[in-house]
């Protein structure tokens, strides 16, 4: 079934995208959210219409995010953490640990847009892709510190 997208849905689409979607998940949860309608004409000239207020906004999304990118690169973010005699944690850091430390930096980030291939188990610094928008990505410097 295809729906026109009236709000952004993460891992399906952006507000004004025709994608297509299996018929229970447009009728019992797209639709009662509002979040999509129906593909048809009315509501794809009604979204023709709109189609400049959505780039305007992609746009600002782009550079806001560009902007934010910038800010992490340049940030560096220290967790404490107890540590045996070998410098090995105990536990690790994960995804839900460094988005708390950038909460309390004032940066509000998803845990899965923070990119860790696996758990951080050391002390040291790490490099830590973060996924703002799209396909712009910055690389968070973390330093995982004695307690």
């Amino acid at each position: 079934m295809k729906v026109i997208l009236v709000k952004d849905v993460p891992q399906l689409g952006e507000e004004g995208d025709v994608v297509d979607v299996a018929p229970g998940y447009a009728r019992n949860y797209l639709f009662p959210k509002g979040f999509a309608v129906e593909d048809n004409t009315f509501n794809r000239n009604r979204m023709q219409a709109q189609r400049k207020k959505i780039e305007l906004k992609k746009v600002k999304k782009r550079e806001d995010a560009k902007k934010l990118a910038e800010e992490l690169s340049a940030l560096s973010v220290n967790i404490p953490a107890a540590v045996a005699k070998n410098d090995r944690l105990f536990g690790a850091i994960h995804e839900a640990d460094i988005a708390k430390a950038l909460e309390d930096l004032g940066y509000k980030i998803e845990k899965r847009n923070i990119l860790l291939d696996e758990p951080i188990k050391n002390v040291g610094v790490y490099k830590v892709p973060v996924k703002i928008y799209e396909d712009i990505k910055a690389e968070l410097k973390v330093w995982v510190v004695k307690e």
